[in-house]
């Protein structure tokens, strides 16, 4: 269990990058960072709002939280804060649990993960997962997705040969797609599509379980699929390792950085 908070800090003429600077000079963020219950106090910079500065400061749980925001340092904080004239905006202030996550957490908290500990996740994970899958809609419910998990040391041994981003998980899901199946006319067909709506479905559901994950398009399909000997009618979609992030995988810094609603969104 643990809590986790996004704060953006926003300022005039670089101030806030200042403020993060300085709070990393004068000492500040390795002092939290060394606070009881402390997971992570990190500034980043996204390169796309230079004036603004996001920090991801997370606790294991409230206790924690509680006891920093009584320490000396949270009023340094503030009159460093002050003295930039910053703008503070919470985007996130959950409680995250393994398992059974509201939606909105777990959308919030699907992260690519690129370094897995060998740690096994458990056949009931994976079939809850899978499950999730089965439950994805597809055109006209026609269901031509099939899921292969690359759980043996043979199967992983051959997900390695075609392709560099396991990552260390040690399982592997194969998303395909039966072309036979799909609906399809003429001039198109949804099996690719179909299948991507499952994967995403199953990376939620790992997210819900507490399983780390990421989305594999960068293998080679041709060997993949003479490696496990795949029908013509089979097209793999996608790779999806699943596992535990490493202890000192420290995620991707630009994961939060997400384009503003009035940049993607066209209402006409």
């Amino acid at each position: 269990m643990s809590l986790t908070i996004n704060i953006y800090y926003t300022g005039k003429n670089g101030s806030a990058k200042q403020f993060a600077k300085e709070m990393i000079s004068s000492g500040l963020v390795d002092q939290v960072r060394s606070e009881l219950g402390n997971k992570r106090y990190e500034y980043f910079f996204p390169e796309n709002d230079p004036e603004t500065v996001l920090l991801i400061d997370c606790w294991e749980n409230r206790e924690a939280l509680d006891l920093h925001h009584k320490s000396p340092m949270m009023a340094q904080i503030a009159e460093l804060r002050d003295k930039y004239n910053l703008k503070m905006r919470v985007e996130q202030y959950q409680m995250i649990t393994p398992d059974n996550q509201d939606f909105e957490t777990v959308i919030r908290n699907r992260t690519a993960t690129r370094k897995f500990k060998e740690e096994k996740v458990p056949l009931d994970k994976i079939n809850k997962i899978l499950d999730a899958g089965r439950l994805a809609p597809t055109a006209k419910n026609l269901q031509p997705q099939k899921i292969y998990v690359a759980i043996s040391k043979e199967a992983l041994e051959k997900i390695d040969k075609v392709s560099p981003c396991r990552y260390g998980a040690s399982t592997v899901f194969i998303v395909c797609s039966d072309k036979s199946i799909a609906w399809s006319n003429q001039n198109d067909s949804t099996y690719a599509m179909d299948a991507c709506i499952v994967a995403t479905h199953m990376m939620l559901e790992a997210t819900n379980v507490g399983v780390d994950n990421i989305w594999i398009e960068m293998f080679n399909k041709q060997e993949l699929k003479k490696q496990f000997h795949l029908e013509e009618k089979i097209e793999p979609i996608c790779l999806i390792p699943i596992g535990y992030k490493a202890d000192d995988y420290k995620g991707n810094p630009s994961h939060n950085n997400r384009k503003n609603l009035k940049d993607i969104v066209e209402f006409i």
